[in-house]
């Protein structure tokens, strides 16, 4: 499923790419409906390619995080409207300014989900 440029950007919490010690890390949420993530595809931060073996992901108040790698239709990810996650990347750091970021997953379900 490809997701329009202007949604895409409603993942990214504004502010919170930084740098760690190992890489960087930045904090992403689900506007959209609940959903079944079963696959993170290419990730580039800069043009430069980012290896899914380098990318976990962590859900907040769970002690273990998820490689993308582990991501799979026989091990699904399931997602709920307004989730947050903090996506950790091993690496280099980046340098200090703006940064552009991509990335694709595959779902196999995804529900709209309206606010009363």
């Amino acid at each position: 499923m490809r997701i329009p440029g202007f949604i895409a950007r409603q993942f990214y919490v504004a502010g919170s790419l930084r740098n760690t010690d190992g890489g960087f890390q930045l904090q992403a949420q689900n506007p959209m409906g609940d959903g079944v993530l079963i696959g993170v595809g290419q990730m580039r931060v800069d043009g430069r390619d980012i290896d899914a073996n380098d990318v976990t992901a962590q859900r907040p108040g769970d002690p273990t995080p998820i490689r993308a790698t582990e991501v799979s239709a026989t091990n699904p990810v399931e997602v709920s409207r307004g989730d947050h996650v903090t996506l950790h990347v091993s690496g280099p750091s980046l340098a200090p300014g703006e940064h552009e970021l991509e990335s694709s997953y595959s779902n196999a379900t995804w529900a709209s989900s309206a606010s009363p």
